[in-house]
Parts: C-alpha cells; structure tokens; sequence
C-alpha cells in the first residue's frame, strides 16, 4: 500500500467552512445553514479521492466511521460514506439471496469509441463519458455497460471488480419486479387496497389508498422525501428511516417500530391517491412487507427463489435488515457492479445470458412499461429534473421505477449517485455507482444522460 497516509490525509477539496456556506443553497444569509450542525461532524465532507475505497481503509477510520454510522451522516456523501457504501454489511445486519449454482461469466466486447464519442452536457462542459466517469467532481465509482449481452464499456475509478457496493433506490425496481409477478400470477389485484394486503395498516389513513396508487408513489399521503422533510429530525421520514436503521427518534429517543411510523401519515389537504407522484421510499417498505405476506417467506427467500436464485451471478445479493428483520429492499442492498448489470439483463432479449431460466415474462415487462400514470408524474416534483437529467421528458413512472420513454426504456436512481438504465427495445443496460454528496461541487449526477446516449449511440441512433 503506497503512500497511505498522504492518500488518506491530504485534502482534495475545499475547505469544510466555504462548504457550509454554500452547501444547497438551503438557507439565507441571515439564517444559519440547517446542515451546519451535520457537516461539522468529522467524516461528513469529502477530503479522500474515490480511489481511496479500491484499497483498505486504515483501522482507525473505520472505527471512526462505524461510531458515527447514522442515516444522514451517511446520506450527506462525505468520506464515512466512501466507506459505508462498500461495508453495509458490517454495520447492520444482513440475509443474502444466493444466486443460481450455475455461474455464467459475462463476455466483454470493450468499445473505446463509446467512451471518446459519447458526451453530455454538464457543468463543467461537454465532457466525453471517459472524462465525466474520472472526473473528481462527480466522484463515479463504477460504471459499466451491456449491450446484447455483452460489457461494451466498464470504468472502475473508485472500487475494484469483485467489490460489492449499495444500491440505494435502484433497489426499488427489484420491488417493482415482485409487484408485477404477483399481479401477472393473480395473488396481487392492484384495484384493492393496501390494507387489504397489509391489514395493520387498517383504520388509518391509508384506508382507500388502491395498490396501483400506492405502487406508483401517489397515496396522496404527507410521506415525500422533500428537504424540508429529510432535514427536519421529526418528520414522519425522518423517524421512518431512523427506526429502519435501528436508531432512536431523533426528537425523543426513543426507538420506534418503522411501520408503526407509517401509521401516523397524514393526508394531504385538496389531493386524492392517484393524482400526484411524490417520492417515498416509505412505501416501498410497504409492499415488501405485502410481498412477505402472499408468499409466506421473509422477502431474502422469496426474491432469492423469484430473482436471484435464478441468475447466474457471481455473488449473492445482500439485504441490510430492519431491527425486527425486514430486507430494506428500498435501498439497502449490495452487489457487485456485474451483478448489478445482470440484474438490468433479466428485463432485455439477452437475459439468458444472465439467468438459467427467465425472470422478467413479456407480461411482466409490458406492466412494468405501462402501469404508471402520464399527469400524476407531470405533476410531481421529479418530472423537471428528469427532463434536465436526459435531456429529453420521459413518458411516466411506473411500479417504482422513477420513468419509463416512449420507446419502453426503464430508469431508476438512487441517492449519493447510483442508478439503472433498462432499455429492452435496444438490449441495453447501463449501470453506476458513486459517493457523490450534496456538498458542491459535488451533487450533480449526469451519468443518465450517458447511459442513454450510449444505447442509442450504439442503436446508431
């Protein structure tokens, strides 16, 4: 290991105080930044390169980081995070989904052209995939793409092959998947309501709320992950990811069951389920614990016997628990990068490339491309940044899936940078991990618009 403490030592940014000043913009400049107080804490900021994360970290900084593991110490994208990202299974506990005995390497048919010719626009200019890919700003750690199953391109700035990493909200389509297999076997009617499937969450406000709404993010409940809400210690969000990390409510100290959080939602005045997609991995949870209930196994077996035992990975996938047990499958899953990919594989005309025998039916596919609902994603939040993200408006959301285009291509993204590009029609995956916080100049994710540029770019489109 050369030079370990200048690499672990020697900032590569700028200070943490012009940070605090400038970090979002979330306040005015008679007003104290609502981050302060987080950022103050050792580890928060970025000082290491990703490169850090390709060899061990010293003995004494993972101690550090483990005493100060909390959701929004690990959410806020600093150098603690470089090492949560690799290590969530040392830090909760964990099942795995072993995959299939079976294991098929992925062939590699490496296009520099892909690389050199694809670009996109981002802050710091037009820049070429490789450029954006090692570029300190936006902190990629891997990224790798497959077209007809095969790797056409793959960067490994910030992890090495065979290390796993968290998904974060890309976990939410492996959700999506289970959704639509349900539905297409008939023990899940998306007409009925969420507390016909998960009855202790009956005579609250979640009565009335259809399956489809909810499934689609648009329960019209007051449980969206806006910043206002993720940075005040007592909203319903906040508390909701404390308690499935384990930690105490913030604001009384007191450790909550997490879908006895979800109970309390309140509703939102002059809006019906149905009318308005609002972000909430919250109810994600939800449908796990339905998904638990149909098929009578904790979800690490069934998603182990529907998905993951039928692939031809190379590892398994790890699910980091609840306290009472339950795989955070909304986000806190590990895989490699390969796997990752292969994941994205089961949804194009390759997956046997990927999988001894098929996971994602055309019935499946067609209803995870159609389910969602045009004006209700229009009308949400996310609609005009995913507009700036591609360059181009998607058609809607769908059974958790942040859009789905016109031509059936799938996205999903996921906090400090990750995500998931589907696109069966061109046999296309494209998938990324990244620490890349929201401390500027960091926080600007453009990788898809990369990975759609290249599947067209290789669609000779």
């Amino acid at each position: 290991m050369k030079n370990i403490k200048n690499r672990f030592m020697k900032p590569v940014v700028f200070a943490v105080a012009t940070a605090l000043a400038t970090t979002l913009s979330l306040a005015n400049a008679a007003e104290e930044n609502p981050l302060a107080k987080y950022l103050a804490v050792p580890g928060a900021t970025v000082t290491l390169p990703v490169s850090a994360a390709k060899e061990p970290f010293p003995l004494d900084f993972v101690k550090d980081a483990r005493a100060r593991f909390e959701n929004f110490h690990y959410q806020l994208g600093g150098d603690h995070a470089l090492y949560y990202n690799g290590h969530l299974s040392e830090l909760l506990p964990s099942g795995t989904s072993k995959p299939n005995e079976r294991y098929l390497p992925l062939k590699a048919a490496l296009n520099p052209k892909i690389g050199k010719e694809v670009t996109f626009p981002v802050k710091e200019g037009d820049l070429t995939l490789d450029e954006y890919a090692v570029h300190p700003n936006h902190r990629v750690q891997g990224v790798m793409m497959i077209h007809k199953g095969k790797i056409v391109y793959q960067n490994y700035p910030g992890m090495n092959p065979t290390d796993v990493h968290a998904w974060m909200s890309p976990g939410k389509a492996t959700v999506g998947l289970i959704i639509a297999q349900m539905e297409a076997e008939g023990k899940i009617d998306m007409q009925k309501q969420v507390v016909d499937y998960v009855p202790e969450l009956k005579g609250t406000n979640w009565d009335g709320i259809k399956m489809i709404d909810a499934a689609n993010m648009a329960t019209a409940l007051q449980l969206e992950e806006t910043l206002d809400a993720i940075i005040d210690p007592n909203s319903i969000i906040v508390r909701f990811f404390s308690a499935e990390f384990g930690f105490p409510n913030p604001a009384t100290g007191k450790l909550d069951n997490w879908l006895d959080i979800l109970k309390e939602a309140e509703k939102i005045e002059g809006e019906k389920p149905g009318d308005r997609f609002r972000y909430s991995s919250a109810v994600t949870q939800v449908f796990v614990l339905a998904a638990e209930k149909i098929d009578n196994k904790t979800w690490v077996r069934l998603f182990q016997d529907r998905v993951w035992g039928k692939m031809a990975a190379r590892g398994p996938m790890l699910h980091h628990l609840t306290p009472d047990g339950t795989s955070v499958a909304h986000g806190l899953l590990s895989t490699t990068l390969e796997d990752f990919a292969r994941f994205g594989m089961l949804f194009t005309p390759s997956w046997s490339k990927a999988a001894v025998d098929p996971v994602v039916s055309v019935e499946v596919l067609k209803r995870i491309q159609t389910a969602g609902k045009p004006e209700a994603f229009r009308a949400g939040a996310k609609y005009q940044g995913l507009i700036e993200d591609f360059g181009e408006a998607p058609k809607t959301n769908s059974l958790q899936f942040d859009a789905v285009f016109e031509d059936g291509a799938l996205w999903k993204h996921g906090n400090i940078g990750q995500g998931i590009y589907i696109d069966p029609k061109r046999d296309f995956v494209g998938v990324y991990f990244s620490t890349n916080g929201y401390i500027p100049p960091y926080g600007e994710d453009k990788m898809p618009g990369y990975l759609r540029r290249a599947a067209k770019y290789l669609a000779g489109q």
